[in-house]
């Protein structure tokens, strides 16, 4: 395929204007590339039609899930970077358990934010069963995501070619794989089993959301993702990425796209040869020294206050606000105060139990306490009181996929697909963080091509 100028031009400003991906001159080969991979997937070679396509049909189009795969770099593999992951295993991780350990808060949330087929995540996974002999008594997310719905399926079966495993040190691939017939190696199922998988788009405006399971973050990965969007893309993407980690949350990203402007008000953090930043209060000028593996990390500095996740971002139609209760407890889950927003949420279910934005936000914070019944039945009680609600019928698919019960989720999810087939795709949904009835459909669609 010869991508002509006026091709090119059309492409890349759709591109850019859909997934926030810059082709510049420079680039512009890589961009035909994406496309002829696109065509040859649907078979045909012409490509102006493709593109009127793609320029007619809406974000949520499973079209533009299947470019973007074409479109992005998915190579990764395990312990990739070794310096990144000795100082997570070192110095991150440990003071993260140290400081939850000292405030008897056995919760720990990560976010592998570009996790292509999977091997950062289960890394991490790796990491965490070395330094947690205690697992079972902690509530751990570990949760990946990526906009490719094959890589995601890749990444769920948990197999690998030797070449994935090629930085791996050899006593964690004799401990955590089985070699197979057919030359992979299988990851142990109890180490898959601790990551979940779902599908988002970075360059959306549909996180940080407790809906999606993206707020208070104690450690976000993202790296060599932001390097290809545009300008506005990465700007857009490194302050979703910031709201979404908690008080005292670290953030790792690649040199290429590492920039102390852009990722303000994080700071950056006192370790050699690697780039992690650091949330902390504004008084905290100098970078962050982590304390040694085995001391005790002290609490860290409260946070500034933050706006309610009930505040949509700008890019979202202002919603109705929430009673007081409720958005103090969507301001409290939104910086992992969990406790704290669920007694909030109490106090506004003890005004009004009929409220069913309240039930689905006390959902959402029981399953980031990781007490899934409690979810569950908070989901029963809003989705009896407003059968309708497509943010309750989403919650409930996904934590019913979650429990691992693949087939009532599906039908849950399949519900928002008709909750919202005729509902104006800019319309704010309540109880649902400020998402709108388009991004809310495309995120259903995404999750049920997922799974």
């Amino acid at each position: 395929m010869i991508l002509t100028d006026g091709a090119y031009v059309t492409a890349q400003a759709l591109v850019a204007a859909r997934l926030g991906l810059s082709f510049p001159e420079s680039r512009r080969a890589d961009l035909e590339r994406g496309l002829a991979g696109a065509l040859r997937a649907v078979r045909t070679r012409a490509l102006e039609p493709y593109l009127a396509r793609l320029a007619a049909a809406p974000d949520d189009d499973p079209e533009w899930h299947r470019l973007a795969a074409h479109l992005t770099v998915g190579e990764t593999y395990f312990f990739r970077d070794a310096a990144a992951f000795e100082a997570l295993e070192r110095h991150v991780l440990p003071a993260l358990i140290a400081a939850r350990r000292a405030r008897g808060d056995r919760r720990l949330r990560l976010w592998s934010a570009a996790c292509a087929t999977g091997e950062e995540p289960y890394t991490l996974a790796i990491l965490l069963d070395r330094l947690l002999p205690d697992f079972a008594d902690w509530t751990v997310t570990l949760l990946a995501t990526d906009l490719s719905a094959r890589r995601l399926e890749t990444a769920r079966r948990g197999r690998y070619r030797a070449w994935s495993l090629r930085e791996t040190p050899a006593e964690a691939r004799a401990r955590y794989f089985r070699p197979l017939r057919d030359g992979e190696l299988e990851l142990h199922a109890r180490i898959r089993s601790r990551v979940a998988f779902a599908p988002l788009n970075l360059a959306a405006d549909d996180y940080p959301s407790v809906l999606t399971d993206t707020t208070a973050m104690d450690l976000i990965l993202c790296r060599n993702a932001m390097m290809y969007f545009t300008e506005a893309a990465r700007r857009a993407t490194a302050a979703r990425l910031v709201r979404a980690l908690a008080p005292d949350g670290w953030l790792v990203t690649s040199a290429a796209e590492a920039s102390s402007e852009l990722l303000a008000p994080l700071v950056p953090a006192g370790l050699p040869g690697v780039v992690f930043y650091r949330k902390a209060a504004p008084r905290a000028a100098a970078a962050i020294r982590v304390p040694a593996p085995d001391t005790a990390a002290p609490p860290p500095a409260p946070p500034a206050p933050r706006p309610p996740l009930a505040v949509a971002p700008a890019r979202r139609p202002a919603a109705e606000p929430a009673a007081p209760s409720l958005a103090r407890a969507r301001a409290l889950a939104d910086q992992g105060r969990l406790e704290q927003a669920r007694r909030e949420c109490a106090a506004a279910l003890a005004r009004d139990r009929l409220d069913p934005e309240a039930h689905v936000l006390l959902a959402a914070i029981e399953q980031e306490r990781g007490e899934l019944g409690a979810a569950l039945d908070a989901l029963r009680r809003a989705l009896y009181l407003a059968p309708d609600s497509a943010p309750a019928h989403f919650l409930l698919g996904a934590l019913l996929i979650r429990r691992g019960e693949r087939r009532r989720g599906r039908r849950a999810l399949e519900a928002v697909l008709g909750l919202l087939e005729r509902v104006p795709r800019d319309e704010v949904l309540p109880g649902s963080d400020g998402l709108t009835a388009g991004r809310l459909l495309e995120t259903a669609r995404a999750h049920l091509a997922a799974r």
